[in-house]
């Protein structure tokens, strides 16, 4: 999973939205994330969960091709694991995981073809809480961007392609970033960044100078809702360029920015979600070739699907019930119907994924 970019995650075929009641999965304490990838190569979507500092794991559940997932399979990560990212880090044509680690670092979890191996930490700046992939120097191997809500920056770590990284190389951006997302965002055919600046109310733009380095976009940070705690890319008006929808945990809603072309962006325009929104994610849900928007509310228990126009505006919001403070969320289509379909996963002592199946 190199490059993530303005691209939505897209089926074919008009339908109405509309989600299946939710199935949990247990996983470990506290999960934190959720990541979506096809770990044992037989083509059917598999789940990768963080879970935080209790834990101290990440839990893999295998995908049976039909919507259901396997018992979880448990693998140490570090001290606390709060993010995870998919890509294939050593050539081997395998996913491996990237495991932001808030007790200090990212830790790389090779795949050996029967499970991940023990994992190897490598540097980040002060307590690592998100991680996103991306070929930052066009070498083809894949690098890391990580933010470090403790030292207001973010760390670069250039992939090697063998499954190890570079020393980080750091970027300052807003207070407490939080979350981090990948894409070219002003249309130079290079890789840059977004990130949520849960501190300061913004969004830090970092563009990429194709070596790997970054450099301020003219106007950022960017002015967004209160404690924007995930970003996330998509085309939301069709006009070719990569916009930002934001989740701001404080006042219950979604900012949208609309990309101007040059790494600039235009104000945001805000729509109400559920109660404390933790995580954004971005999707085709109703198959009409517009992104829609999916809204983790860790306070109502609800998952929020605001459908796009496709003209940078949002239909009003449609909610569905999931498991208890749900925290993060990824989109697949895990039945093979088609459709997309949602985990979400739940931070809860007794944690779990919540699985829900498109119409």
């Amino acid at each position: 999973m190199l490059a993530a970019a303005a691209a939505v995650v897209a089926l074919a075929g008009a339908a109405t939205v509309g989600l299946a009641g939710a199935v949990a999965y247990p996983v470990g304490i506290s999960p934190h994330a959720v990541a979506v990838g096809d770990f044992n190569g037989d083509g059917k979507l598999d789940l990768a969960v963080a879970n935080d500092t209790r834990s101290g794991t990440v839990s893999v559940l295998l995908g049976r091709g039909d919507g259901s997932f396997r018992a979880q399979e448990m693998y140490a990560a570090g001290k606390g694991p709060d993010a995870l990212a998919v890509g294939d880090f050593n050539g081997d044509g395998r996913l491996d995981l990237a495991v932001a680690d808030n007790g200090g670092g990212v830790s790389v979890l090779l795949n050996d073809g029967d499970g991940f191996a023990s994992p190897v930490t490598f540097g980040a700046g002060t307590i690592p809480v998100a991680v996103a992939v991306g070929d930052f120097n066009g070498d083809g191997k894949p690098d890391l961007a990580v933010a470090n809500y403790g030292s207001s920056t973010v760390s670069v770590l250039l992939g090697r392609g063998d499954g190890t990284f570079q020393a980080q190389k750091t970027y300052p951006v807003g207070d407490g970033p939080i979350s981090v997302a990948v894409g070219d965002l002003n249309g130079d055919g290079r890789l840059d960044l977004a990130v949520a600046d849960s501190g300061s109310d913004s969004l830090s733009v970092l563009l990429g100078n194709g070596d790997g380095s970054f450099t301020p976009a003219k106007g950022s940070p960017f002015a967004v809702g209160s404690i924007p705690v995930s970003v996330a890319v998509g085309d939301f008006n069709g006009d070719g360029r990569p916009d930002l929808a934001v989740a701001n945990e404080n006042g219950d809603s979604l900012s949208v920015l609309l990309n101007r072309g040059d790494g600039r962006f235009a104000s945001a325009v805000a729509y109400g979600v559920g109660t404390d929104p933790q995580a954004v994610a971005v999707g085709d849900f109703n198959r009409d070739a517009k992104p829609d928007v999916a809204v983790a509310n860790w306070g109502t228990d609800t998952v929020s699907i605001l459908l796009g126009r496709g003209d940078g505006s949002f239909q009003a919001q449609k909610t569905y019930t999931v498991g208890r403070n749900p925290y993060s969320l990824a989109v697949g289509d895990f039945n093979g119907a088609g459709k997309l379909d949602l985990a979400v996963a739940s931070d809860t002592l007794s944690g779990t994924v919540s699985v829900l199946l498109g119409p």
